[in-house]
């Protein structure tokens, strides 16, 4: 099924233990239950269209590579659209979702037109050929999983390598949100009654987040409580079912822009929430576009 296997633990500089434990699990927790990961993102649907239409204009005939594949919300439409794509994640549950899905389009008489390729491997060590792809992609903030700057460049270098002369990277990250970094970090916010996707159990989802500024790092806790009242609030004092860390890297745009052009890009187009919209405090999402000079 796998065009190359890799480890799944990300070798790092050295960090303490502490952190280090962290920032795997930052790296991993979320994706381990596919189920309930789409169910969560079910309705994100702007970045799809987005690079659909970024692929059509300028992938059709060439190999699209998206970094964080995750469960084909993306790499779906994307083939379903004629294109062949290498779908790119470290963690093989996501990949195994992913072709879950085409098998069962397959079944239903819908299968997509294009192709899918499944890459188990790391985005800073990429096992594909010097310039193979013509269009390089990296939705949905899989690139604020890099911890620090060094991480970033080495994936922009791998990008760069592998992209044919021409090609293009495109990408989103979140635009840091200085008000919102700042929240109480022992106050749940976001929360919402669910029925677990899996399970049919009745649950309650909630999340409250640390930011370290010295490593721009955001660690979030989502918690998972069980709704045994049926009123869809949270218990003072009870322990939550399952608690899931998600470790996301702040990306200024500055930052982005520096290292872009230290891997040897050029950018197009560094705009706001798929909407062409300039960068400003009411933008959630950065959208970058950047080219591989052809000489």
């Amino acid at each position: 099924m796998t065009k190359q296997a890799k480890p799944g633990s990300r070798a790092r500089r050295e960090l303490p233990a502490p952190l280090a434990q962290l920032l795997e699990r930052g790296t991993t927790d979320h994706y381990t239950d596919p189920l309930l990961y789409d169910f969560e993102y079910r309705d994100q649907a702007d970045d799809v269209e987005w690079y659909c239409a970024l692929a059509e204009e300028r992938a059709v005939g060439r190999t699209v590579l998206e970094l964080g594949a995750g469960s084909g919300r993306v790499a779906i439409p994307l083939a379903s659209e004629g294109h062949r794509v290498l779908a790119l994640d470290r963690m093989e549950p996501m990949l195994a979702q992913l072709f879950t899905k085409l098998e069962r389009l397959a079944a239903a008489g819908e299968p997509v037109s294009g192709t899918v390729e499944p890459v188990l491997a790391d985005m800073m060590d990429l096992p594909l050929d010097d310039a193979s792809v013509g269009l390089v992609i990296a939705p949905f903030n899989c690139l604020m999983h890099l911890y620090d700057w060094r991480e970033l460049l080495a994936c922009f270098r791998e990008v760069f390598r592998v992209l044919e002369p021409g090609g293009t990277f495109a990408f989103d990250v979140l635009l840091p949100d200085l008000e919102w970094l700042r929240w109480d970090p022992n106050e749940r916010h976001a929360v919402t009654p669910f029925v677990h996707p899996r399970t049919g159990e009745a649950m309650i989802y909630s999340t409250n987040h640390e930011y370290d500024p010295e490593t721009q790092i955001c660690h979030i806790r989502i918690y998972y409580d069980r709704d045994e009242a049926g009123d869809g609030q949270l218990k003072p004092g009870r322990e939550p079912e399952q608690t899931v860390h998600l470790a996301h890297r702040q990306i200024y745009p500055d930052e982005l822009r520096a290292l872009l052009g230290i891997a040897g890009f050029e950018l197009e187009s560094q705009t706001g929430d798929f909407l062409d919209l300039s960068l400003s405090a009411d933008i959630e999402v950065q959208a970058v576009i950047c080219t591989k000079p052809r000489s």
